[in-house]
């Protein structure tokens, strides 16, 4: 049976998400509506509708007479959405340490067991995607609707970010030690330690991207006229 137009378009919208919070589509890199169509088996209508969505959540620009973009964010845009996610994941974490402690540490405690599991197999993907849960456990167990929220408005800009940072082995050494101290200042009922080691991790993604050259804006389609879109897509 066929899909629908609207599972087509939801099939289209995950697999370029995706794409672009692991980091298989540059920043900046330029949007083939065609090439996307072809390689992903659908008509172009899923791939524009798709791409229209992403382009709501940030993850997209649109310019007129040019075409669609993987977003780009720029020094100040980068400092703005760290700020933004210390201080939700600040809050949330004081939230889930007044509201649900002993849930929350179980988690954390599991995810830790997991990154250790990751970091001695040097599997860097799935280092990446346990680092993304840890912080949004934080969420998960605040109990607080808005926070949530919020934090889905920016948390997949925020882990295109994350990934790409996780790339550096120093920076992803540095985050694996303190996402074990945040825990073990938790499990000693140290709140307010544990929020400094949050702030410095934060910071120093903030910082680091800041210095990168990924915020110089849209690339040239020509620069990236022999993508091969299966590539990005393949599984």
């Amino acid at each position: 049976m066929p899909l629908s137009e609207t599972k087509l378009t939801q099939v289209a919208y995950e697999k370029i998400l995706k794409a672009i919070v692991y980091g298989r589509l540059d920043l900046g890199e330029p949007l083939s509506e065609n090439d996307l169509a072809k390689a992903l088996g659908v008509s172009k209508a899923p791939v524009r509708q798709g791409l229209n969505e992403l382009r709501l959540r940030g993850l997209v620009v649109v310019i007129p007479q040019s075409g669609s973009y993987v977003f780009s964010p720029t020094r100040e845009e980068i400092e703005e959405l760290c700020d933004f996610r210390l201080l939700l994941e600040d809050r949330a974490l004081r939230a889930s340490m007044e509201n649900d402690p002993r849930a929350l540490l179980s988690s954390l405690k599991k995810i830790v067991e997991e990154m250790k599991k990751a970091y001695r197999a040097a599997d860097l993907f799935q280092s990446k995607l346990l680092d993304t849960e840890f912080h949004q456990t934080f969420l998960k167990h605040s109990h607080n609707r808005y926070l949530v929220q919020s934090y889905s408005n920016i948390g997949h800009s925020a882990e295109a970010l994350r990934y790409r940072f996780m790339d550096t082995a120093v920076y992803r050494n540095r985050a694996f030690d303190e996402h074990q101290k945040i825990l073990e200042c938790l499990t000693a009922g140290n709140v307010n330690k544990a929020s400094d080691i949050l702030a410095d991790h934060i910071s120093r993604t903030k910082h680091f991207h800041a210095r990168v050259n990924w915020s110089s804006g849209r690339s040239h389609r020509k620069d990236y006229k022999f993508r091969d879109y299966s590539e990005v897509f393949a599984d």
